[in-house]
């Protein structure tokens, strides 16, 4: 009978498990109780629709709770304001204004917000590999597989966001409370190691093939890519490369040479995107950026944003759109067009996809002396977006080159800008430029003050603030 009874009730099952295992989320995250879920949990793993419902929960927690959501809260939002791709328009005190009047302290709500639902969605996955460890023996090989590939990636994947935002921070790799209520934080470098053993153990345990129809959940294209950014990152040009060459060479991705196809839900490049929660529905970041009628109300592109585009450069035709009036004159990403629902959707909120590795691909080849080979890659970025090719530059000249290219290939996804500036030593150069105020230890967040509080061996608060 109770064989029968979860069978006909797996869902209502994967609803208890996730709740059981996100009962922190009423919590500070150092705050979690002893889980008191083991039956639960036990009965989840021994089922692979139930497994399978518990990591498609942390995808759905991923799209609309955590930084990556494309919302006016997700980190493409704060750190483009934070930087110079987007301006605050709001008169009200908000988050993504306080980023962008570079305001940001430790009881700012949203710092507190992303570092808390981060963990969350890692303590869920972490339940995800030790509930497998427990019971693996109910599961299929293959299945095994795929979910602990999926889980290793998306906890090194949060933790590689985490590290870039806030700096040194704790690398979470078990659900115990006595644990987690003494964790430290370790050195940014110690941070990469984990997240390359993570993303190395997920490269070998999952294949190319999506384990749904759509590209909604990772797969082994999309490790590859995020390994090649982390060598990126560590400047290990020749990893770098190798990562990159394995995503550019396969064959499942193209770069679109229609642009406007790019952020389509079908799109060829998209390697990871997020599927909407209900059909119809299209993405958080074109229900936010989009305005039809002025004042705007929110964010509007940078000025300077704008005007650093090359006359006849394809993506500022189609990926921004301005909308004046006799008095006022304002632009805002269109890389995603719908702002509303529609018969069927449309598009994805697209989180990985082909051109980065070919702009990591460029980068890493001049590293490496390798500086006509660079270009080349570059220019196939660059004439797929109507501009001539670059020929005959230098190291330094293609360097550069290489910076404005991914400026204006990735604005407004996910940090790239503030991320790159950071890596590159240039924050402290470019943005007092920009926002006189910038100091120089606004390269990383400040830790959440209700963090520190709960547990002091966070301590010491980051330089500054």
């Amino acid at each position: 009978m109770i064989n029968i009874f979860i069978k006909r009730n797996t869902y209502l099952f994967a609803v208890l498990m996730i709740f059981s295992v996100g009962i922190m989320s009423c919590e500070k995250f150092l705050e979690v109780d002893e889980p008191t879920d083991q039956v639960s949990q036990a009965m989840v793993f021994r089922d692979k629709n139930l497994a399978s419902a518990a990591i498609a929960d942390v995808y759905t927690n991923l799209r609309t709770n955590t930084m990556l959501n494309g919302s006016l809260y997700g980190v493409g939002t704060l750190m483009g304001c934070y930087t110079d791709e987007l301006t605050s328009v709001s008169n009200q005190v908000v988050d993504f204004k306080t980023f962008y009047e570079l305001g940001v302290q430790q009881n700012t709500t949203v710092v507190n917000t992303i570092w808390s639902n981060a963990y969350k969605q890692i303590y869920a996955v972490n339940s995800i590999i030790e509930g497998i460890g427990k019971s693996g023996a109910y599961l299929d090989s293959s299945t095994i597989k795929q979910l602990l590939g999926e889980a290793h990636f998306i906890r090194g994947f949060l933790h590689f966001y985490l590290a870039n935002l806030y700096g040194d921070v704790p690398y979470i790799t078990t659900t115990s409370y006595l644990a987690n209520q003494k964790v430290t934080r370790m050195p940014v470098t110690e941070v990469y190691g984990h997240i390359e053993e993570d993303f190395i153990k997920a490269e070998e345990s999952l294949t190319d093939n999506y384990p749904t129809s759509n590209k909604s959940r990772i797969n082994r294209a999309g490790v590859r890519l995020s390994l090649a950014r982390l060598y990126l990152y560590k400047s290990e040009w020749t990893k770098a490369k190798k990562m990159a060459e394995l995503v550019t060479q396969n064959q499942l991705y193209t770069m679109e040479q229609d642009i406007s196809k790019t952020f389509l839900k079908e799109s060829k490049s998209a390697i990871w995107q997020f599927m909407p929660v209900e059909s119809g529905a299209n993405t958080l970041e074109g229900q936010y950026y989009i305005f039809l009628s002025l004042p705007p109300q929110n964010v509007v592109l940078s000025t300077s944003l704008r005007e650093s585009f090359e006359p006849n450069d394809l993506r500022k035709q189609q990926w921004t759109k301005g909308l004046s009036n006799q008095t006022l004159s304002f632009s805002y990403p269109f890389k995603y067009k719908q702002n509303n629902k529609t018969a069927n959707s449309l598009e994805y909120s697209v989180i990985l996809r082909v051109e980065e590795a070919y702009l990591i691909l460029a980068e890493a080849e001049n590293e490496l002396g390798n500086t006509n080979a660079a270009l080349d890659v570059l220019n196939m970025l660059r004439n797929r977006a109507g501009l001539s090719s670059l020929l005959g530059l230098g190291s330094e000249q293609t360097s550069q080159a290489i910076m404005e290219e991914r400026r204006h290939e990735l604005f407004t996804e996910f940090g790239h800008r503030f991320f790159d500036l950071k890596r590159k030593g240039l924050l402290n150069a470019l943005m007092p430029l920009i926002k006189p105020s910038w100091k120089s230890y606004m390269g990383v967040l400040p830790l959440p003050e209700t963090e520190l509080f709960s547990n002091p061996n966070l301590n010491p608060q980051n330089n500054g603030y």
